[in-house]
């Protein structure tokens, strides 16, 4: 078994190296700022280490106090981080307070009056609760990487167990007035899990934070910047390669969109594909995959639908939009319409690209006839 000063020694080493990781690695995003909290945390219980150390070889009453303050200022800085992390609109400095400034206030000063002992039990009461409280947060996001949040929930409540049992032993023995840091198997048990624990938490909440920032980057390599929607790789990826005869596809092109640029500038026909997407995105189900091609061009697929519910959406888009008055830089309303051309998969099965194919010669026809109408091309029962 290791003695309290090779543990303590260990945790000191394990907070500098977690301290310094996580500042290595901040982003000047908001998204990054749970880093720099948990690397207070992780400072401050460097110094907590160094303080306590100070205490057991001979050190004053207030030393001990210093100590006693800092571990769980420490411990509600993981915890904020953790609401940081998990929670990106928390604000953190309100919560801070309120916990801390009476805390510091109130259980340091029974420490330095010659109440160690009462101290310590609200020290490592206080510490465990607020580890538990994070394990607890952590569990809101389970749906992200169920496996790698529950390991990290299941360390931080490992943690705030192991603080909880050294106030339960000091208070079981009845040690009040103490003198000097207890050595005790719960308070050895603690620094061993403590290092473990935190250091793996913090190690697998990095991986989070990779993962979480490779999605966002997929996301937006899917995305079309000016209207959120898909954009053209967005709407083939994850989609089968195989269209039956209940898939749909429905390609819309909105009418005179180059007068509308050449009359009411750029700016206005941005307005104006907005304004569209922002129709296309309300309407069909959840389920619709809904996209800007490029320019004008917008695509919707359809799965489960017929026909004539494929026509009366796609309708009921273009109606939409006809209806919406859109008002230039002079304060002037006019109204666009769309075009839109549908096409099905086949009863033995069709590749995307051939339908998109098909529902681009019915958009043409539809451009054909006079613009603002849907168009359905000719429905294939066999390949």
């Amino acid at each position: 078994m290791f003695d309290m000063t090779s543990l303590l020694l260990g945790a000191a080493i394990s907070g500098i190296g977690l301290c310094l990781t996580m500042l290595t690695l901040v982003r000047g995003d908001e998204a990054s700022r749970y880093k720099i909290t948990w690397a207070i945390g992780a400072g401050l219980f460097v110094c907590h280490v160094f303080a306590y150390y100070a205490f057991a070889h001979g050190a004053s009453l207030p030393v001990g106090a210093l100590a006693c303050a800092v571990q769980s200022v420490a411990a509600l800085c993981l915890y904020v981080s953790v609401r940081q992390f998990t929670d990106k609109s928390f604000r953190p400095l309100t919560t801070f307070l309120s916990i801390a400034v009476p805390y510091v206030l109130i259980v340091p000063t029974i420490f330095a009056a010659g109440y160690d002992g009462i101290a310590l039990v609200m020290q490592n009461a206080v510490t465990g609760t607020l580890l538990l409280m994070g394990a607890v947060v952590y569990l809101r996001i389970l749906h992200e990487t169920p496996t790698v949040i529950a390991v990290i929930s299941v360390l931080y409540a490992l943690t705030g167990v192991s603080f909880l049992m050294c106030g339960l032993v000091i208070f079981l023995d009845g040690q009040w007035s103490i003198g000097y840091p207890p050595d005790n198997w719960a308070e050895k048990l603690n620094v061993v899990i403590s290092v473990l624990a935190i250091s793996g938490a913090g190690a697998l909440t990095l991986s989070l934070d990779q993962a979480r920032v490779a999605r966002k980057n997929q996301l937006t390599a899917m995305s079309d910047p000016l209207t959120g929607l898909l954009n053209r790789r967005g709407l083939a990826f994850g989609q089968s390669d195989v269209f039956f005869t209940d898939t749909a596809i429905v390609l819309f092109d909105l009418d005179h969109f180059k007068q509308i640029n050449d009359r009411h500038g750029h700016a206005v026909g941005d307005l104006v594909i907005r304004s569209f997407a922002d129709i296309l995105r309300l309407a069909g189900r959840s389920a619709d995959r809904k996209a800007r091609l490029g320019g004008e061009e917008f695509a919707m697929i359809m799965q489960g639908v017929s026909p004539p519910e494929a026509r009366g959406l796609a309708e009921h888009v273009s109606a939409t939009f006809a209806m919406l008055d859109i008002r230039n830089e002079q304060g002037e309303t006019f109204r666009c319409t769309v075009s839109a051309g549908i096409a099905f998969g086949e009863a033995g099965g069709a590749e995307m690209e051939e339908i998109l194919a098909r529902a681009d010669q019915a958009l043409y026809a539809a451009k054909r006839d006079g613009r603002n109408r849907v168009v359905i091309g000719k429905l294939r029962v066999a390949s």
